[in-house]
């Protein structure tokens, strides 16, 4: 089979913002570029015409050591005039033009079957070819479906529209393609597959070196013990639920050797979280936002914490729960969307919603150790349902599916 994957979100995020959409499409692509019965090649088109190049991305999947070639070239132009003035740019941009071109390697275009995009719509340049089978991943629906919880729906609705009536899509989850399906009635049940996710072994272990630790303690101003919660700081994650039920369980139980340890970058609309913050009053010590936290340093936040907590209100997978399991740290998420295909057995799930009910998931976590090891040994055991290996094998059965519907 020969394949072409689209590599804008690699090229959009490898530099700064490694987000969770980028981590999935390099495993994946590094899983995929070591099969056999697939070849795979690179596009970088550019959907938005931001400003990088084919031989940047070159170097990167070399050092990712990734062995693939691109389908077209993508470079600054050598020459554009007063392209830095700013009424030239406009004028530019009003008739196409930008600091980048694209040249296309017909031949290779011609030759491959499939083309499948991580995240993106399908770029228009693909629809040159049509006899390339188009793919796309879904990640989720939550823009469009609550609105109320994201700043913006157009980009999910053009993602979804790129598939058309004829193309395929891969969703990250059952609850995800059930989604897909209600939102989209008009596609082909049969052209939706699902090919669930994994945590990374590299990044998502468990850790208990201690020097390790105690340098992430002092990085981070760490007490010896922790609730941990991970995500995007925003209200879908529903941070401010899980601030509020712990503030709670340190008055009422009188508890002095807990913390909640909050990591992540600030969100859309993050201003209830630090409200809930700032009404803390004395106990506002005991609550501690990291910030984004580089990838190196997860293990061992994770593995040495005391319990997590995931209480999101929707989720189109929910990667930081297999991660804390994977990590051996005893999990809690909530009950909805895609979270209890997830952690399954291996983890509590509860109403996102309810106090009393995580109040005393946290006070018998916090009580009990005996229950707590329980947890620890069987979020392991579920993580172990999950990797990307498995993800790719998926990947390249639901690839040889597309090619046998004719």
């Amino acid at each position: 089979m020969k394949v072409i994957l689209d590599a804008d979100v690699i090229a959009d995020f490898y530099k700064d913002n490694r987000t969770g959409i980028f981590r999935v499409a390099l495993e994946l692509i590094k899983k995929i570029s070591r099969k056999k019965e697939v070849q795979i090649f690179y596009s970088h088109l550019s959907i938005f015409n931001n400003e990088t190049s084919t031989q940047e991305l070159d170097v990167f999947f070399e050092q990712e050591n990734v062995k693939m070639s691109p389908v077209n070239n993508r470079e600054k132009r050598r020459f554009l005039p007063l392209r830095k003035e700013k009424l030239f740019r406009y004028l530019y941009q009003k008739i196409g033009i930008y600091n980048y071109k694209n040249t296309l390697f017909e031949n290779l275009f011609k030759d491959a079957e499939i083309f499948h995009s991580f995240y993106y719509p399908i770029n228009k340049e693909i629809d040159k070819y049509p006899h390339l089978k188009k793919v796309i991943t879904i990640h989720d629906l939550i823009p469009v479906l609550f609105p109320d919880l994201h700043f913006t729906s157009d980009l999910i609705k053009e993602i979804i529209a790129s598939i058309g009536k004829d193309g395929y899509a891969v969703c990250v989850s059952e609850n995800t393609k059930k989604d897909l399906l209600n939102y989209a009635p008009y596609l082909n049940p049969n052209h939706v597959f699902v090919n669930l996710l994994a945590a990374s072994d590299e990044l998502f272990y468990v850790c208990k070196d201690q020097l390790k630790f105690q340098s992430i303690k002092q990085k981070y101003n760490l007490p010896e013990k922790y609730f941990l919660s991970l995500g995007t700081l925003e209200p879908r994650k529903n941070v401010d639920h899980v601030i509020r039920t712990f503030l709670k369980l340190i008055k009422t139980e009188k508890i002095d050797d807990l913390s909640l340890v909050l990591v992540g970058s600030k969100g859309w609309d993050y201003d209830r979280i630090f409200n809930e913050y700032e009404n803390a009053e004395e106990f506002k010590d005991r609550i501690i936002f990291t910030g984004r936290v580089p990838d190196e340093d997860l293990a061992s936040l994770y593995s040495n914490a005391h319990s997590f907590y995931y209480m999101s209100l929707y989720e189109g997978f929910g990667l930081p729960p297999l991660e804390a399991m994977q990590c051996g740290v005893p999990t809690v998420t909530s009950n909805t969307s895609s979270l209890p295909e997830v952690v399954g057995e291996g983890g509590i799930t509860l109403e996102p919603k309810d106090e009393k009910a995580l109040h005393q998931t946290m006070l018998n976590l916090y009580v009990d150790e005996n229950f707590r090891q329980m947890y620890s040994e069987k979020g392991l055991q579920q993580s172990k349902k999950f990797s990307w290996e498995l993800s790719a094998e998926r990947q390249i059965e639901i690839y040889k599916k597309i090619l046998e519907d004719k």
